[in-house]
């Protein structure tokens, strides 16, 4: 898949790479410090067969994740990647920023430009966010980039924003 980098007016998305580890690791550790208990650190295998499961998808000659940079640095990874929902090939919309850079609007910026990209590589294909129905903030970046939330649906866990094509 080419580029093999995209810009905004602010960020450089480039894919994801297992250099990228330890930044990878930094902002789910930073994540997890802010939730209340604190949650543990990630297990660093754990995060490297997550990390290399992203990567896996760029080698498969997919669109996958981005590593965000904003500022000069890493900020965080998104961008959105092939999953199968509901019977349907689909992209899956995926954002997770360190929370320094929260309030800046890279998450929205990232999933526009991530919901432009997809509409060319699939055009037909929904792009989708499932996240905790409590999850305000990731909900308002969906709504931002034109994902709609869909009604709950029976043995739903997780609050469903959709973008269909």
């Amino acid at each position: 898949m080419s580029p093999v980098q995209w810009r905004t007016s602010r960020l450089v998305l480039r894919p994801v790479t297992m250099a990228d580890l330890d930044a990878f690791v930094a902002v789910e550790s930073a994540l997890r410090s802010r939730r209340q208990p604190p949650g543990q650190p990630p297990d660093p295998a754990y995060s490297a067969r997550l990390l290399a499961a992203f990567v896996d998808v760029w080698e498969g000659g997919e669109l996958g994740y981005w590593t965000i940079r904003y500022d000069g640095e890493i900020a965080g990874f998104g961008g959105v990647r092939p999953k199968r929902w509901r019977d349907r090939d689909c992209w899956n919309l995926y954002y997770r920023l360190a929370p320094r850079w929260w309030g800046r609007g890279i998450a929205t910026e990232m999933a526009r430009e991530a919901v432009a990209v997809a509409a060319v590589a699939h055009p037909r294909w929904p792009v989708l966010v499932e996240t905790r129905p409590d999850n305000a903030p990731a909900i308002r970046v969906a709504e931002r980039a034109g994902l709609t939330r869909r009604p709950a649906e029976p043995g739903d866990e997780w609050a469903v924003l959709l973008l269909e094509r």
